[in-house]
C-alpha cells in the first residue's frame, strides 16, 4: 500500500468505525484529486487512490437521509451500467478480431498497426472502475455528501499541482514517488508543460477547466464575502494550472466553456430583467479595457499552443484515434467493443466505440437530465458548470470514463433531486401534523 493510499483509506475505515459519512466523503474526494496515484500495487497491478476508496465504501453501508430518491437520472445510470457491462461480457467473443486501440500499448504505435480485439485484463479492470466509481457515486448522493467530496477534490488536485509546479520551476521536485505511482504518465522529459499530480498535461487541464467553471460560479452567487474570497482563491489557482498546463485542450475546451457559460448568463440577465446591471455594465466595460490594452500579445500564448497543435504529430495521431474509433463502431454494428477494448483521443467516440450507440445514448441523456435540472437549481449551478466543464474537455481529448471527477460531479447533481425529495417529505410530514 501506498502512502496516499494509507492515508485515504485510514480516513475512510475511520468513518466506517464512528459512523460518518462525511469522512469517507473526505477521503473519496481526496482519491478524485491525486487520479494517477496508485493505492495499493500489488505486483504489476496497481489501483488507484480512487478505486481503493471506493471498494471499501462499496462495501459499507450508506444510510439514507430522508425519502428515498426517485430520479430518472438515477435509473439511465444503471441501465447505463448494465448494457455496457453485458456488452463487454460478449462484444470481445462476438466480434473477436476486430481492429482496435488497445488501452495502455500507446496511441501512436497502434495507430499504423492496431490491435486485434480480444478479452484483455483491460476489460476486466474498467469493468471493476465502472462498478466502483457508480457505488461511490451512490453512497455521495444517498448520505448527502456529494458537495463535501466535490471541494475536497477540486481544492487537492489544484492545490497540489500548483505545489508541484512551484517545486519542479525551483528545480526540487522530488514527489515522483508520492504522485507519480500508478505507473500511467504520458510526459516526456522534455515537456515543461505542467502536468501536476495528473498523468499529462490535458488531463490537469480537464481537471483545472471544470474547477475554474466550479469556482466561476460559486464566486458569482456567493452569499458572503468569506465565502465569496475562499470560491475566488479556488478560481485562481484552478486559472493557474489550467494556464500552465498549455494545453491544447485548454485552449479549445476553454472557449467552449468559456462561450457556453457566458450564453447562459446572458440569457439569466435578460429574464431578470436587467438585475445587477451595474456589476455587469462595470465588469464588461473592465474586461473590453484590459482586452484592448493588451492588445494581440493577450492572445498571442494561446495562439502559439494552438498552431503547434495543429502542426504537430500528436494531432494527427489523435485525429486518426478517433476515426479509428468510429470504424470500430461500425465493425461491430453499433453494438461496440466493449469497456476497456479500445481508447480513442474523444470521450464521445471511445464511449460510441465501447458501449455502443445504446450505451452511449443512455449516459448522454442522464447527463442532459442531469444539467438541464441542476441549471436552474441556485445550490447546484455550480457542479452543473464544472460538470458542463469536464465534459466539454473530455470531448476534446480526455476518453477516460473512470475519471474519478465525473462521477463526483454526477453525484451533486443527483444530490439536488435526493435533496429535494428530502424537502419534500418534509412538508408533507408538516403538513400532516398540521392536519391532525
Amino acid at each position: 500500500m501506498t502512502l496516499l493510499g494509507g492515508l485515504a483509506l485510514a480516513c475512510a475505515v475511520v468513518g466506517v468505525v464512528l459512523r460518518r459519512p462525511a469522512l469517507r466523503a473526505v477521503a473519496l474526494g481526496f482519491g478524485a484529486g491525486v487520479p494517477a496515484s496508485a493505492g495499493i500495487v500489488v505486483g504489476p497491478v496497481a489501483l488507484s487512490v480512487f478505486v481503493v476508496v471506493a471498494t471499501l465504501v462499496a462495501c459499507t453501508p450508506a444510510p439514507r437521509r430522508g425519502a428515498p430518491l426517485q430520479d430518472a437520472a438515477v435509473s439511465l445510470l444503471v441501465a447505463f451500467g448494465v448494457v455496457a457491462l453485458a456488452v463487454t461480457a460478449v462484444a470481445p467473443w462476438v466480434f473477436a478480431g476486430t481492429p482496435v486501440l488497445e488501452p495502455g500499448k500507446g496511441v501512436d504505435l497502434q495507430v499504423h498497426a492496431p490491435s486485434s480485439l480480444t478479452f484483455t485484463i483491460g476489460n476486466a479492470a474498467q469493468c471493476v472502475y465502472l462498478v466502483t466509481a457508480v457505488a461511490a457515486a451512490r453512497f455521495l448522493w444517498r448520505t448527502g455528501t456529494a458537495r463535501l467530496a466535490l471541494s475536497v477534490a477540486a481544492w487537492t488536485g489544484t492545490a497540489l499541482s500548483a505545489v508541484r509546479g512551484v517545486l519542479r520551476v525551483l528545480g526540487i521536485d522530488r514527489t515522483a514517488w508520492v504522485f507519480d505511482t500508478l505507473g500511467g504518465t504520458y510526459s516526456g522529459e522534455g515537456d515543461t508543460r505542467l502536468r501536476g499530480v495528473f498523468a499529462e498535461p490535458s488531463e490537469l487541464a480537464a481537471f483545472s477547466l471544470a474547477v475554474v467553471a466550479i469556482a466561476a460560479v460559486r464566486t458569482a452567487r456567493a452569499p458572503g464575502s468569506a465565502q465569496r474570497s475562499t470560491s475566488g482563491l479556488l478560481l485562481v489557482v484552478a486559472g493557474g494550472d489550467l494556464l500552465a498546463s498549455a494545453s491544447g485542450t485548454a485552449v479549445v475546451a476553454g472557449c467552449l466553456v468559456g462561450v457556453g457559460l457566458t450564453a447562459v448568463f446572458l440569457v439569466r440577465f435578460v429574464r431578470s430583467g436587467g438585475a445587477h446591471v451595474a456589476p455587469v455594465v462595470f465588469t464588461t466595460l473592465a474586461v473590453a479595457f484590459v482586452a484592448v490594452a493588451a492588445g494581440p500579445e493577450s492572445v498571442a500564448p494561446a495562439a502559439e499552443i494552438v498552431t503547434d497543435k495543429l502542426t504537430s504529430q500528436s494531432l494527427d495521431a489523435r485525429s486518426a484515434a478517433d476515426a479509428i474509433g468510429m470504424t470500430v463502431l461500425t465493425d461491430t454494428r453499433g453494438f461496440g467493443a466493449g469497456l476497456g477494448s479500445n481508447r480513442s483521443s474523444s470521450f464521445l467516440v471511445t464511449l460510441l466505440s465501447t458501449t455502443g450507440i445504446a450505451g452511449t445514448g443512455l449516459l448522454v441523456v442522464a447527463l442532459l437530465v442531469l444539467l438541464r435540472r441542476c441549471a436552474h437549481t441556485a445550490a447546484a449551478a455550480p457542479a452543473a458548470a464544472g460538470l458542463f466543464g469536464l465534459l466539454v474537455a473530455k470531448a476534446v481529448s480526455a476518453p477516460d470514463l473512470s475519471t474519478p471527477l465525473l462521477w463526483i460531479l454526477i453525484a451533486t447533481c443527483i444530490d439536488v433531486g435526493a435533496e429535494r425529495a428530502r424537502s419534500g417529505t418534509l412538508a408533507a410530514s408538516s403538513t400532516g401534523i398540521r392536519n391532525v
